[in-house]
């Protein structure tokens, strides 16, 4: 996600987690095309008007790399036909204009990874813990347990992170919803009751840890 406005930013990244992708998010044009060096990405969500080089240099840099490329949504105010023909020959993939309505960008951003060669959902797991990113039912040994989607979100979160610890920060940012922030108490009551409906459901009752001072983090003794 490339986007120089930090609110819509970061919104539009909390919003993209909540729907199942693993995101990252750049504010300027040299920061894209770093990222892009060093990680394969599936898509890469591109506004035009950015400082460093703009969108339409970040486009014409991806589309003149070697090897795998990833699809391009641009997503931006200009909108006249002249910018739209000119953003899809300079190699995006298809074009979103701003304000838009948060389901369309979903529906086009699934219709273009529907393309990818790249799977768009692996299932996460944690010794007999499986979750699907995106969804609230997770696998627990035979049997399934349904959650709440924060709780989701907070499970996805320490799941992705595979026993590292991870800050209240992060899961905050993971279980906000849209522009909505969630609170630090918040957060712990969520956690308190996913981890009794896992502990209810079979799983070992220290299987997510507090880590003081820090956050939380999966029990490394139940990875397998």
């Amino acid at each position: 996600m490339v986007e120089d406005d930090a609110p819509l930013c970061q919104a539009l990244g909390r919003l993209l987690r909540q729907w199942g992708y693993a995101v990252e998010l750049a504010a300027d044009g040299p920061a894209a095309l770093n990222w892009c060096e060093r990680e394969p990405f599936d898509l890469v969500i591109l506004d035009l008007g950015l400082p460093g080089c703009d969108g339409l240099e970040v486009c014409r840099t991806l589309r003149s790399a070697r090897g795998p490329q990833p699809l391009i949504l641009m997503l931006t105010a200009w909108d006249s036909s002249a910018d739209r023909v000119t953003g899809l020959d300079e190699g995006a993939d298809d074009y979103v204009v701003k304000p838009f309505d948060p389901d369309v960008l979903r529906a086009r951003v699934r219709a273009l990874l529907r393309r990818s060669s790249r799977p768009l959902t692996t299932e996460l797991n944690w010794g007999s813990v499986r979750l699907t990113p995106g969804d609230t039912r997770l696998s627990l040994g035979d049997g399934e347990l349904e959650l709440t989607r924060k709780e989701a979100l907070l499970l996805e979160t320490l799941l992705r992170a595979a026993g590292r610890s991870c800050s209240k920060a992060e899961l905050l940012e993971a279980s906000a919803a849209g522009t909505r922030d969630v609170g630090e108490e918040t957060i712990k009551a969520h956690m308190r009751n996913l981890r009794v409906k896992l502990a209810a459901a079979g799983a070992p009752p220290d299987l997510i840890e507090t880590v003081y001072g820090i956050g939380y983090r999966l029990n490394p003794a139940h990875s397998t």
